[in-house]
């Protein structure tokens, strides 16, 4: 019943709060819609804009198929769920590791871009099962947390600033949907439940065991695997 009674108010209030983008669509038919432009967008701008006389590019073609087969590999790997939460959010086989050795190899600008692009596949990839919860929740639970992954590049060039730079991102991830529960869904907490140690519980429940299991694999595998991809492009 009272599962009942918070789906009724989520509802309510996401049917006000986007009552302004009824022009455009609504639901899913709306979300894709803003996750097309923003994918054409974003590849528009990184194809056409022009170089600088005294440095080169970053995304050729050789760099961006790197990019696309660290997505795919994070999607497949993200559809194996360990352990699904549920209102969101699961521990999958290091889903995350693909996008984090990419910031590793290249950096956090270009980690960050393909992160957020991620973050908008992974919506389409839910088929939208947010999408009432307004624009703001999810630009924070998907673009926005998944592109601070690209933190995984601030530390680079040994083992242990490997595992820095994947605790930072796992970090950034974790506090983009910390604000949106706290935000958002804070005032739904269980009665005797502070609208902090809600969210702060919930992420972190399963946002700690994903970021141990891609650290764990870092360590064991990154390295090597980082020098792959650098070859690769």
């Amino acid at each position: 019943m009272a599962n009942w009674f918070l789906g009724r108010a989520l509802a309510e209030e996401a049917e006000a709060e986007n009552a302004a983008w009824s022009f455009l669509g609504e639901g899913v038919t709306f979300w894709v819609t803003v996750a097309v432009l923003l994918v054409v967008g974003v590849s528009v701008y990184l194809i056409t804009r022009k170089k600088s006389s005294n440095k080169k590019s970053f995304w050729t073609a050789k760099t961006m198929a790197v990019g696309a087969m660290c997505m795919a590999l994070s999607s497949v790997l993200s559809l194996i769920k360990l352990w699904s939460m549920p209102m969101g959010g699961s521990v999958t086989p290091a889903s995350m590791l693909p996008l984090l050795l990419f910031a590793y190899c290249y950096g956090v600008g270009p980690g960050m871009v393909l992160g957020a692009l991620y973050g908008v596949m992974q919506f389409v990839l839910d088929g939208g099962a947010w999408a009432a919860l307004g624009l703001i929740p999810n630009l924070l639970d998907y673009p926005i947390a998944f592109a601070m992954t690209g933190l995984a590049g601030c530390f680079r060039g040994s083992k242990a600033k490997m595992a820095a730079g994947f605790v930072l991102a796992c970090f950034g991830r974790f506090m983009a949907s910390f604000l949106s529960g706290f935000i958002f869904y804070g005032q739904y907490a269980p009665e005797g439940v502070t609208p902090v140690w809600s969210p702060l519980t919930y992420n972190g429940s399963y946002m700690l065991v994903e970021c141990i299991i891609c650290i764990a694999l870092g360590l064991l595998v990154g390295e090597r695997l980082a020098k792959e991809l650098k070859k690769v492009a």
